[in-house]
């Protein structure tokens, strides 16, 4: 009875993408390559959002009892909105130095409003539906509406706050 060994696999061929995730990973791999800034750009505003995000909690959480829900929240935000927008300058958008920061911590502000508007109204709509919610589910409100506004925050400070970076021409103070 003869016995044939399996021939042997090639070494460190690369073996191609298979399935939805592969053909996803391919898509990206396209995309970073035609769009090296936007990616950059995006990874430094993942950064910028979860240190942005666990700052915010940490002030609502510890304003929540003495200032109330909704005066906790604003506060919160209002801070976190000029370190957003300092941090985005420094990582997600390559700014150096004070040129124009009052201008974009102006319209980091305006920005912040929608986060504001999303976040208060989330945490208003929690307790209509259940008045004894606690912090940890308030925190949770919180987060998901942040999130929910990160994808307009990103657009308004890549086409609107720092479209001059695209531009390549000086924005008017």
């Amino acid at each position: 009875m003869a016995t044939t060994t399996p021939a042997e696999p090639a070494a460190l061929e690369p073996v191609p993408a298979t399935g939805a995730g592969g053909a996803v990973r391919a898509m990206l791999a396209r995309l970073l390559q035609r769009h090296p800034v936007l990616f950059a750009q995006l990874r430094g505003f993942g950064v910028v959002a979860v240190i942005c995000t666990a700052v915010s909690m940490l002030i609502f959480a510890g304003l929540r009892q003495p200032l109330g829900m909704q005066w906790a929240n604003a506060v919160s935000l209002v801070l976190c909105s000029v370190l957003n927008t300092e941090l985005n300058r420094r990582i997600s958008f390559g700014v150096r130095g004070g040129h124009l920061w009052w201008h974009d911590q102006r319209r980091g502000l305006w920005v912040m409003l929608l986060a504001l508007g999303m976040t208060s109204g989330s945490l208003w709509l929690l307790h209509e539906v259940s008045p004894d919610a606690s912090i940890v589910t308030e925190l949770v409100v919180i987060a998901l509406g942040n999130v929910a506004s990160a994808v307009t925050r990103f657009l308004l400070l890549r086409y609107w706050i720092f479209r001059r970076l695209r531009l390549d021409v000086p924005a008017a103070a």
